[in-house]
């Protein structure tokens, strides 16, 4: 699985903006545009602060046990400082966590888009004091999407698996390696 490109997630985020700002300004012509649900920004958020949980956790947990193989490899015990034998993550685990990733930075850039579409469309109206409330949600929101969009990508940065150490040449009898006369 090829990890998230930032400039995919800012398009997704862009496309979303262009298209809620059009919709809402061809429902401005019908009457009044919906409210913004206050939940919004907070649900961003919380779901940001979830997915930053999850990726600290696990960032914590990999460096453990990254640090314990290196303690082993060099013939010192397994332990931490705690005396504690740390265990490697499930893999099941990690893939799960990587597609929760993935699908909190879409998320946030659908919802950011969407939002931050719907804040421009009422910045020209922020005199009337309904609008500049909305106006202040959307920005709120806005701003918890790409807060959840870098969490997910934080969480994507930590599950990536360090390429492979090329092995050194075996001083074995190879004979593929040797030149025939």
């Amino acid at each position: 699985m090829k990890p998230t490109r930032p400039a995919l997630l800012a398009g997704v985020t862009a496309a979303c903006g262009v298209l809620a700002y059009a919709a809402l300004r061809l429902w401005q012509h019908f009457g009044s545009p919906p409210p913004v649900p206050l939940s919004a920004p907070i649900t961003l958020a919380v779901l940001a602060a979830a997915v930053f949980g999850v990726a600290l956790g696990l960032r914590a947990r990999l460096r453990t046990y990254r640090e314990a193989r290196l303690r082993a490899m060099r013939g010192e015990p397994r332990v931490d400082k705690h005396g504690r034998q740390p265990k490697a993550i499930d893999p099941l685990q990690a893939a799960r966590a990587l597609v929760l990733g993935k699908a909190a930075g879409l998320v946030g850039a659908v919802f950011g888009g969407m939002y931050g579409g719907y804040g421009l469309t009422l910045v020209n109206h922020l005199d009337i004091s309904t609008y500049a409330t909305e106006a202040l949600r959307c920005l709120l929101a806005f701003v918890a999407g790409v807060a959840l969009m870098a969490a997910a990508l934080f969480l994507e940065r930590i599950l990536r698996v360090p390429p492979e150490q090329p092995s050194p040449p075996s001083t074995g009898d190879n004979k593929l390696a040797t030149p025939r006369a």
